[in-house]
């Protein structure tokens, strides 16, 4: 579980015009500019025996939010685990999970390497994740599901193929509303197949296939297209190409048969997105020339056109880390060559026409911070959403998320349209708490919450009380209405008060399972959730015991503290319901 977040740091940089060209291409000179970062987030890893963290790859949610997913450290495990968090797109924290694959004493090390929200609203997670029984795969890949507002439905660990390491590097959504997923292989066999899994919405594999191309076989790409099949592209090797390794794609039916493919192609694929009428937009490079060109090809394989990009070599670049179709063009994303730039930049956003033209340039990002393909996203406003590993001056590498405009001109705040709450009426028993929600909802239709910037009031403290935070108790049976005032808005809740105790429904924690170390400390939050779907706070009204104090100790108000190395469990019981979580102590993290 993930207990603590820097706070959002807020960037604004003014726009500075600068005018220069690239020798020697033929073309107008190119307006460059220092890119505008609407918002940016530093965000550390929650371990502090291992704090760095990094983000592999980030997805647009239909909300007008953002989700990241990668990996940080983590002293229970071998390695790490994933963690994910959602975002909203002025950039606050939404949610933020992690996730484990606990196995007898310890986590099994799991990364995160690709994300996707599916048409249904909730968010799918892949990845690997190390298998520690005997006999099988090292690494087997996984995927997760959660809904939208992060709570995880299920994970599962995918033990279906006899391939010694293979993961969930992508994940796409097919027409009939299942799932398909593929990414890197490695074996012990002198062939490997390259695979491609597909799952239903619960999980449930419904297909696992294998193509044997050449000797080995590596996919990381896939597109589904209307027909319910799937193109695929990535590395291939083969007996006479000496260890050398090329590009492969191929199209896959919704059988999970291969209907063609096209081998040892020289030229390196180094994305492929679906392009505005259909086809497909392959980003291409040739290392003998260093050339990188883009291709268009239809879903039969046939090469559309190719759009050359010779002007790519004379940008002080290490490489091309991102491409997408924007507005008449494209939009890439390049690592620059710090050690030959003038410009205290990490990276340049290129801005072309459909020929390939660069007309526009941004400067963006630190010398120190990666980006990795997938961690670029389109913005719902044609900018960018971004995210990577930034290094720090005292070590650990650190989660970098920044929101970017692409626009000479800063763009307008929007406007306070109204305030809500939500819901907009509440039902509490007679002495029961419950926190309130209170939206900003401005008129570029994002929302943000301002819970704790709003002002409350009880039309009737008799029957309800509202507290500075929103958290509304029950006082006497009748009914009343909270109001909640920002920035010269209101809106206001209606508040029923019974004389009853809550009634049938749901006890649990804030996680199942707590990690700490010796003389550290972390708190427990109890929620009850009724039939009716209203979620309390129940944690002052709970009584918390541990199994071995000797581990760990935890008070009246649920504060853990760790005493010793081990594994205990703490036990929380609410109006005689129960609820139990692991909980870990380690060693504190001691430096030589």
């Amino acid at each position: 579980m993930i207990k603590q977040w820097y706070k959002p740091l807020v960037v604004s940089l003014a726009c500075v015009l600068l005018w220069s060209g690239w020798a020697g291409n033929g073309y107008a000179e190119v307006s460059e500019e220092e890119a505008i970062v609407e918002w940016s987030h530093l965000i550390k890893g929650s371990d502090p025996e291992r704090p760095n963290s990094a983000i592999n790859a980030v997805t647009q949610t239909s909300d007008g939010g953002y989700v990241a997913v990668g990996s940080q450290g983590s002293s229970l495990a071998d390695g790490g685990s994933t963690v994910v968090i959602k975002v909203s797109g002025s950039g606050e924290i939404v949610w933020s999970k992690e996730i484990t694959f606990p196995h007898n004493w310890i986590y099994a090390d799991n990364r995160g390497h690709t994300v996707l929200e599916a048409s249904d609203g909730s968010i799918l997670v892949g990845g690997e994740v190390r298998d520690v029984n005997y006999g099988r795969p090292s690494y087997d890949p996984f995927v997760a599901k959660f809904s939208s507002d992060g709570e995880l439905l299920w994970k599962k660990q995918y033990l279906t193929l006899p391939i010694y390491r293979h993961s969930a590097d992508v994940i796409s959504e097919t027409s009939d509303g299942n799932f398909v997923f593929t990414g890197s292989v490695t074996s012990n066999f002198d062939r490997t197949p390259g695979y491609m899994i597909k799952i239903n919405g619960d999980g449930e594999v419904l297909r696992a296939s294998t193509y044997l191309i050449g000797t080995w076989a590596s996919f990381s790409e896939a597109v589904a297209l209307p027909d319910g099949s799937v193109i695929v592209a990535g590395e291939m090797d083969s007996a006479e190409t000496w260890g050398r390794r090329f590009s492969v794609i191929a199209k896959i039916n919704p059988d999970g048969e291969l209907v063609w493919v096209k081998r040892n192609e020289i030229d390196e694929i180094r994305s492929m997105i679906p392009s505005r009428d259909g086809n497909l937009i392959l980003t291409r490079y040739n290392k003998d020339e260093n050339r990188y060109y883009l291709q268009k090809m239809n879903s039969a394989g046939t090469v559309l056109s190719n759009v050359r990009l010779d002007w790519l070599a004379e940008v002080p670049m290490k490489n091309l880390v991102h491409t997408q179709v924007h507005e008449n063009g494209y939009l890439l994303v390049v690592r620059q060559n710090t050690e030959v730039t003038e410009n205290p930049f990490g990276y340049q956003i290129i801005v072309t026409d459909e020929n390939g033209i660069p007309g526009q340039k941004y400067l963006f990002g630190d010398p120190d911070l990666v980006i990795v393909r997938y961690g670029i996203s389109a913005a719902h406003d044609q900018g960018l959403f971004i995210a990577g590993q930034l290094a720090t001056e005292t070590g650990p590498r650190i989660i970098q998320m920044m929101k970017i405009a692409l626009s000479s001109q800063t763009p307008a705040d929007p406007e306070l349209s109204r305030i809500e709450f939500q819901p907009d009426q509440l039902k509490l028993a007679e002495g029961q708490t419950a926190p309130s929600v209170v939206n900003a909802v401005y008129t570029d239709a994002t929302v943000t919450d301002v819970t704790y910037s709003a002002v409350y009031e009880s039309l009737d403290p008799n029957i309800a009380s509202v507290d500075l935070f929103g958290n509304i108790t029950g006082v006497s049976p009748g009914t009343t209405r909270i109001t909640a005032t920002y920035e010269g808005m209101q809106a206001s809740i209606a508040v029923e008060v019974t004389g009853k105790q809550p009634g049938p429904g749901h006890f649990f924690l804030d996680s199942d399972e707590y990690s700490l170390s010796i003389g550290a400390e972390l708190d427990v939050t109890a929620y009850f959730t009724e039939e009716s779907g209203l979620t309390s706070e129940v944690t002052k009204e709970t009584v918390f015991t541990v199994d071995d104090p000797n581990i760990a100790v935890v008070d009246e108000v649920g504060n853990i503290r760790g005493v010793s190395p081990g594994i205990t469990y703490i036990t929380a019981v609410y109006n005689g319901m129960t609820y139990s979580a692991s909980v870990w102590v380690v060693r504190p993290y001691q430096t030589l």
